[in-house]
């Protein structure tokens, strides 16, 4: 399994309540932290701090990822039916 490189940027998509996407642009990944948990494998608690390109950080609810690409480039995708 290929690891992803953390100290590159990207931009990273994500989907917000009321089914928004937010998009990160240029924004590094820093850590998971974890908030709140009630369990040992809460998943739900976890969170991504971001490092946006201002170097204020942004933490965003593991689940609400939908994707993300090297900074720059675009991220386009086909719908491909499951037919």
């Amino acid at each position: 399994m290929q690891q992803i490189d953390t100290a590159k940027r990207y931009d990273i998509y994500c989907a917000e309540m009321g089914q928004r996407i937010v998009v990160y642009r240029n924004a590094k990944f820093k850590c998971v932290q974890r908030l709140l948990s009630a369990q040992k494998f809460d998943v739900m608690s976890d969170f991504y701090e971001l490092e946006l390109a201002s170097g204020q950080s942004v933490f965003v609810s593991r689940h609400s990822l939908i994707k993300f690409c090297e900074q720059g480039v675009q991220a386009d995708s086909e719908i491909v039916s499951m037919k």
